[in-house]
């Protein structure tokens, strides 16, 4: 079985039904899951989540709905393996910048670290609805 981690923006769409991207954020899980890929997280992927949905519900004057969908996201991840990529930050921390230079910024320090992260795990495929991704050779974008 092959395996692939979620980055922010495909969980972020699903997570938010009123995200622009949410339908087609729907279509690339349903053709993961159809695909029987094993669909894993990261932790600092995992930290963007709550702060990106807690930063939409303020936006939208909704913080007190926010505790609610913060135990949704919780009870979610309970069942999903969890990839520790700040555990390779110590010494990864000259490659992450180094990508993203080498990508002229366009990927930033998270997602340079997912990538690194994901070749020192073995792990080809990342579900992403940006294409920032596509510029990392030994990643497929699924998305």
């Amino acid at each position: 079985m092959s395996r692939a981690v979620v980055d922010t923006s495909l969980a972020v769409a699903l997570i938010d039904e009123k995200d622009q991207h949410h339908g087609r954020a729907l279509q690339v899980l349903a053709n993961i899951e159809e695909a029987g890929v094993e669909v894993l997280y990261i932790d600092c992927v995992i930290n963007e989540i709550y702060s990106v949905i807690a930063r939409k519900f303020a936006e939208r004057k909704m913080s007190d709905r926010f505790s609610r969908k913060a135990d949704e996201i919780t009870s979610h991840l309970q069942n999903v393996e969890v990839i520790n990529a700040y555990r390779y930050l110590p010494r990864a921390h000259p490659e992450v910048v180094e990508l993203i230079k080498q990508t002229q910024g366009r990927l930033n320090y998270h997602d340079a670290l997912i990538a690194l992260c994901l070749r020192e795990e073995g792990i080809v495929k990342i579900m992403a609805l940006d294409r920032d991704f596509d510029e990392v050779g030994w990643l497929e974008r699924m998305g």
